[in-house]
């Protein structure tokens, strides 16, 4: 059984010190109370980029909004990760966390990444293939779906926008990730009604039993701005069934529990795997011609 808890956490606007400090003490906490996976939102080092909306204003008083976006990010080879490792090895977690990272070799390229941290001291990373409206303005965007080895068996990891491709998940779970996890920092005009209390739910819902798979929606804390972050962590088994949910937007731990052996007899007895018709769906894949 792993213990898995998703942190819904409030990230200050390009305070990355102050970030991870809290981050450091949510792992070490939440380590004491048991989990094997600690998982952190979208963003969760520089806050969500400026203007959070196409046509909004800029909130942070700095001359140049782009210039601190790309200072806050992480330097992969620096302290902040390099810390993130040693916790997780001391404490014996696997995290995975939405940051911003700098290219390590190319100054100025920044990505809105999540990174893989397992306690043997692997620092892997997923880059967001598919960015949010002013996201494009400031990230390279990613272009590999990679899985990778974690808590014995194979995780697959996406971004807040990205769940509305389902090729994302599908292309994870054909790989033989049993895991997915969607980190967000996904917002509406503070003030206003959500307009669906259900919205997380939904989504996560149907990845999970397409590919019955477990997925794991670790949404922000928050305001920004004119801007609130909508909460709603969640964690859903390939079958569907709600193993926890935070029905708030509030700052908070969602902590659950995740059985593999779920993947499989959920995949045997429907068959979702074994009654796919690869040819008949193949044609429909191929590049188009004029």
């Amino acid at each position: 059984m792993i213990n898995a808890s998703l942190v819904q956490f409030d990230a200050k606007p390009l305070a990355p010190a102050h970030n991870f400090a809290r981050i450091y003490e949510f792992i070490a906490a939440e380590a004491q109370a048991g989990a094997d996976l600690i998982v952190f939102p979208e963003l969760a080092n520089t806050g969500y980029v400026e203007p959070l909306v196409p046509g909004g204003a800029f909130v942070s008083d700095v001359p140049h909004y782009g210039e601190a976006l790309c200072a806050a990010c992480a330097d992969p080879k620096g302290e902040e990760i390099a810390a993130l490792a040693r916790l997780a090895a001391e404490k014996h977690v696997t995290l995975v966390l939405g940051l911003g990272m700098q290219d390590q070799l190319r100054n100025g390229i920044i990505y809105n990444a999540s990174i893989l941290i397992t306690p043997e001291g692997n620092i892997t990373q997923y880059i967001k293939t598919h960015q949010w409206q002013n996201e494009k303005l400031y990230f390279t965007p990613g272009d590999k779906i990679p899985v990778f080895s974690a808590l014995g068996t194979r995780l697959g990891m996406q971004i807040c926008y990205d769940i509305r491709f389902p090729e994302v998940t599908r292309i994870l779970a054909q790989q033989g990730a049993s895991i997915v996890t969607s980190v967000w920092a996904s917002f509406g005009p503070d003030g206003a009604p959500v307009m669906d209390e259900g919205l997380f739910l939904h989504r996560a819902y149907t990845r999970a039993v397409e590919n019955g798979v477990f997925f794991l929606s670790c949404n922000r804390a928050g305001t920004h701005g004119d801007q609130r972050f909508f909460g709603r962590s969640c964690g859903l088994a390939p079958d569907g069934t709600l193993l926890g949910e935070l029905d708030h937007d509030k700052e908070g731990v969602l902590r659950l529990q995740i059985d593999l052996d779920a993947v499989t007899r959920y995949r045997s007895f429907t068959g979702i795997w074994a009654d796919r018709r690869l040819a008949l769906y193949a044609p429909f894949f191929n590049p188009l011609e004029d």
